[in-house]
């Protein structure tokens, strides 16, 4: 089901602009803003678990490697799933994650209108390659029900099982014709190898052709050192970490030059790549400060210079600091950063709005941009 971005953004002016958006079931307490927005409030990195997907590890889990699965005091189902996940080595199904009602109220709650569905740990990259594809394809029926119920509320990315590219590429085929798919979720890494490996070129191949954006989510962070049980390591440096890394593995590998009209949309802001990237230019020979000339283990890249592609990406608010989130506007403009909060997790932006206006210098065009102008044209609304 297609919603011309017009239709969409009339659509709701028509009820009323944003307010008409809230449930009468539902008395919110609406978060102080100090600015008006004539658009809806789009938060494109939202995760969610649908039932179906629950349901199915349930059921068919244990015959597919899972183990200790079992409900805890809340009702919700736990699960350990096959494989090496130093990031989460158990899942937990939270019910704030696959309660419908209970999210359409922290949205009114956050002051955001329409949220896109994306998945988290523990993904489906553990599975056997056929129950992989049953999984994504329980999550992308799923989601895509949702969407269709609340078409103004809900937006999804297409979930694919690319530990195998040819079931991925057959999902993706059947899922981007369902209402409200419009992205596709891909991890970080894919069992531990980089994404700009041209094994996985035909899905972003694919991708494009469909002019469908790429959502990526991290999933196991790797690095011993971070493994210890104090500090969380792994969570504050291994998830901006591998954002760093795959944007680099994008570059680098020429996939971006190999798929120009793609677009990336990474969490964490893009981890560090953004402010890395005049340390590749130094590397690369092509840095203003060290201008010897493109080395030729470079001479494949289309453009000059590593941070020429800074605005190859789109970029998420989850930095924790609007002034470094005005850092990643003067270095990337304003329109390729786009409100997404990585809610429910704990360590996602919870205000977004609140977050936006806080930017210094932040402007009026600038704070819609961020959080309706460009997620609403990332996602072909």
């Amino acid at each position: 089901m297609k919603i011309p971005r017009r239709g969409f953004l009339g659509g709701l002016a028509s009820m009323g602009g944003a307010a008409a958006l809230m449930r009468p079931s539902r008395v919110a307490a609406q978060p102080q803003r100090t600015r008006k927005y004539s658009k809806p409030v789009i938060d494109a990195h939202f995760h969610w678990y649908p039932p179906e997907f629950v349901d199915l590890i349930e059921k068919e889990g244990e015959a597919n490697g899972v183990r200790d699965i079992s409900r805890n005091e809340n009702g919700e189902l736990q699960a350990t799933v096959p494989g090496y996940h130093p990031y989460a080595p158990r899942a937990t199904f939270r019910h704030e994650m696959s309660d419908v009602e209970s999210m359409l109220t922290r949205m009114d709650e956050r002051g955001v209108d329409m949220c896109t569905l994306t998945q988290t740990n523990p993904h489906v990259l553990w599975a056997p390659p056929p129950f992989g594809l049953k999984l994504a394809q329980a999550i992308n029926d799923g989601s895509s029900a949702l969407c269709a119920k609340y078409a103004t509320r809900f937006t999804a990315a297409i979930t694919l099982p690319m530990q195998d590219v040819n079931a991925s590429l057959y999902e993706l085929e059947r899922a981007r014709r369902l209402p409200g798919m419009r992205a596709v979720n891909i991890t970080e890494n894919i069992l531990g190898r980089n994404i700009g490996n041209k094994d996985f070129w035909p899905v972003y191949a694919a991708c494009e052709a469909a002019n469908l954006p790429i959502f990526l989510h991290n999933v196991d962070p790797i690095s011993q050192r971070m493994l210890e049980t104090d500090y969380r390591m792994i969570n504050v440096l291994g998830n901006p970490y591998e954002a760093t890394i795959a944007a680099t593995s994008l570059v680098l590998s020429g996939t971006m030059d190999e798929f120009p009209n793609l677009d990336v949309y990474f969490p964490h802001a893009g981890g560090f790549f953004a402010f890395l990237t005049p340390r590749m230019d130094w590397s690369m020979g092509t840095s203003e400060y060290y201008p010897r000339g493109r080395t030729q283990s470079f001479a494949h890249l289309k453009l000059p210079r590593a941070s020429d592609y800074r605005r190859r990406f789109h970029y998420d608010l989850i930095v924790h600091d609007p002034k470094i989130t005005r850092m990643l506007i003067d270095l990337v403009g304003a329109d390729r950063v786009v409100c997404g909060t990585d809610f429910p997790q704990g360590m996602g932006i919870m205000r977004p709005v609140e977050y936006v206006e806080a930017i210094p210098g932040i402007t009026q065009k600038e704070a819609e941009l961020i959080l309706c102008e460009n997620p609403a044209r990332l996602l072909r609304l």
